[in-house]
């Protein structure tokens, strides 16, 4: 498979093109992160990788695409962190309510993925609620503003990929066809006849719920493993665990857990590579401001290119983009200096 994955990633590479729709997706998708990061910066947002990162993910290279990533991507972040203040307000310091929460929010959100046209929005709101859950349990205190900052970042993001759709060229581009889904839970608990529709949808869908359950007990497991095993934050492993998840409805109905192998080592791969290379880069720019500003749509626009391949890698692209986003943009000392010089050049 590691074989396989090189030489589709050197298939990607030598594939890259300024023209048609790969080609502009990948030019908007630089000039939004970077358009995001600047705005970022210049509020300035405790977390400007994030909103680099929703620009990312929200730029299409068809306008009515990103204008529907954009609306799902900020719904499921309000109704995630909504969600995961009510949790912390319940069960702050209770660690059993707490880590069943987790597992409810990320079941439930695995449900949602394959079943839901707004798969999307269940997916960013699941993301939301482990991520602000797991960044607050131990500083409750914290948990208001750091979902007020996290769905703002969002805003951020979506502004400026709104922002460059607007003024692209080239705006259109066909959408993407959409994914086949499984058939929702029946959810009209009031109806009479409520527990037979339950009672058959059930049964057909075993695989589903038992994917649900793996996604949601690995995600529960994550503070405990953190703490036993390694003395790390499990913010990165749970959102881990729910991206990795995150597979095809086909994959889940036929038990292919190769698909999950697969996702996990493209997701392994792509924050390696995107890490090497962010922090080799921030290594040679030093305190260089525009030529730091430079190499961040030069990154995105490779990241992008490789995401919207046609090799089975585009995972890898996305994985990449998020770690070359945060080497890049991250670290508190990067963020003062280049705030910093962006202050100093728009007072000149």
């Amino acid at each position: 498979m590691l074989g396989e994955i090189v030489a589709a990633l050197g298939t990607e590479l030598r594939s890259m093109t300024w023209r048609g729709a790969r080609g502009l997706e990948a030019a908007e998708a630089a000039a939004s992160v970077t358009l995001a990061t600047l705005a970022a910066l210049a509020i300035p947002s405790d977390n400007p990788w994030w909103a680099a990162i929703t620009a990312f993910m929200a730029t299409r290279a068809s306008q009515s695409a990103t204008i529907s990533r954009s609306l799902m991507r900020i719904t499921g972040s309000i109704v995630g962190a909504v969600a995961a203040l009510i949790a912390l307000r319940l069960f702050v310091y209770q660690s059993l309510p707490f880590l069943l929460c987790l597992f409810v929010f990320s079941a439930v959100g695995s449900i949602g993925f394959v079943t839901s046209r707004y798969g999307y929005a269940w997916l960013i709101g699941t993301i939301t609620a482990c991520l602000i859950m797991l960044m607050c349990f131990d500083q409750p205190y914290s948990a208001f503003d750091t979902a007020v900052n996290r769905v703002a970042d969002v805003a951020i993001g979506i502004a400026a990929s709104f922002v460059v759709c607007a003024l692209s060229p080239l705006a259109g581009g066909p959408a993407a066809a959409a994914p086949a889904l499984l058939a929702p839970p029946p959810l009209a608990f009031w109806r009479r006849n409520y527990g037979i529709e339950f009672g058959r949808w059930l049964p057909a869908n075993g695989a589903l719920i038992m994917h649900a359950c793996r996604g949601g007990l690995t995600v529960m497991l994550m503070p405990a493993l953190a703490e036993w095993i390694a003395p790390v934050s499990p913010l990165t492993m749970g959102v881990t665990a729910v991206m990795v998840m995150a597979i095809p409805p086909t994959a889940i109905v036929n038990y292919d857990t190769g698909a999950i192998v697969a996702r996990a080592l493209h997701r392994f791969i792509g924050c390696l590579l995107g890490a090497l290379v962010g922090i080799g880069l921030l290594a040679f720019v030093a305190d260089d401001f525009w030529l730091w500003l430079a190499l961040i749509p030069l990154g995105i626009w490779i990241c992008s290119q490789i995401q919207n391949g046609t090799t089975g890698i585009s995972y890898i692209g996305t994985q990449a983009m998020f770690a070359y986003v945060m080497s890049m943009i991250q670290g508190q000392g990067r963020r003062g200096r280049s705030l910093r010089a962006l202050s100093a050049w728009s007072a000149s």
